[in-house]
């Protein structure tokens, strides 16, 4: 088997996701701009509004884009594993009989671009296939209860 990206409505999700993170940056920047601008520093406010500006534009344009190429996912006879992350990268592996529950989930903007997660719990941990289109995540869920399904049958017959 080898690892799946996402599709490109999953970039779209996570560009909205980065321009929503870094708007409550923006705000922030904002009241600050304003209160050192009233306090009599103008330069240092439009230094800091400048600066904060430009460092959103560059997350909303690059992050987005590094995530979405970096996210991978595999589903195997075994185990699930998922690659994702920016500069450090994480890579979860769940062994097939160890999953409990499945659930697919969708939030707001999940829903707004048609995309879901799946989400595999186990006793001691919650690994999430995010950003997947809703039929694949579908198949994706059902793909993993027939297998878990199956591990649990030949297990009750050894």
């Amino acid at each position: 088997m080898e690892y799946q990206g996402l599709s490109k409505k999953a970039l779209s999700v996570l560009r909205v996701n980065a321009v929503i993170g870094v708007a409550f940056f923006v705000l922030g920047a904002a009241v600050a701009s304003v209160l050192l601008f009233t306090g009599g520093f103008k330069l240092a406010a439009v230094l800091v509004a400048a600066a904060v500006l430009i460092l959103a534009v560059l997350y909303v344009a690059i992050v987005p884009a590094f995530r979405f190429k970096r996210y991978k996912y595999l589903i195997s006879d075994d185990r699930v594993e998922i690659i994702e992350g920016i500069l450090f990268v994480n890579r979860t592996i769940v062994p097939i009989d160890r999953i409990h529950q499945i659930d697919i989930a969708r939030g707001p903007i999940d829903t707004a671009f048609g995309v879901g997660k799946v989400i595999v719990t186990t006793a001691g941990s919650v690994a999430r296939l995010r950003f997947l289109e809703l039929d694949k995540a579908q198949e994706i869920a059902e793909q993993l209860n027939t297998v878990v399904g199956l591990k649990i049958r030949g297990g009750e017959n050894k």
